[in-house]
């Protein structure tokens, strides 16, 4: 990657902000977050996960086509994951996300912020081990 500091604070939420976000869910965005972002020359500093929600801390290339990330990231990972042996839950995003540039000065505090998610959302937390039921979306 090149020594350009661009970032942005990603975040979006599953469709009618439904609990779709379900353990085995969450480490497979995880991962699948990850790669996505490097085949696009992009680098994820943190990341959030909820029931409901997502949070991203990326770093992109100088020439950077946010809404084609985006949509890898959002396409790519709700397709893949409704198609997972044993998802129950199905994966929907809403169609709005939220992008904002974070400075290099504002970069510890948007990854504290990212770090602080279950507490902003008591009642999102994920746990492990419980598993949700398939909704009708």
């Amino acid at each position: 990657m090149s020594t350009h500091q661009i970032y942005f604070h990603l975040a979006w939420t599953t469709r009618d902000r439904l609990p779709m976000i379900d353990a085995a869910t969450r480490a497979f965005l995880d991962e699948f977050f990850r790669k996505t972002a490097i085949r696009q020359e992009t680098e994820v500093i943190g990341l959030a996960m909820l029931q409901t929600h997502v949070h991203l801390l990326v770093r992109t290339p100088a020439r950077i086509d946010l809404p084609r990330l985006v949509q890898f990231l959002k396409g790519g990972s709700s397709y893949a994951a409704s198609r997972l042996p044993g998802n129950v839950v199905g994966l929907r995003w809403a169609p709005e996300y939220s992008a904002t540039s974070v400075s290099p000065r504002q970069l510890a505090a948007a990854i504290r912020y990212l770090e602080n998610q279950e507490g902003h959302h008591p009642g999102e937390r994920i746990d492990a081990g419980r598993q949700r039921r398939k909704t009708s979306r």
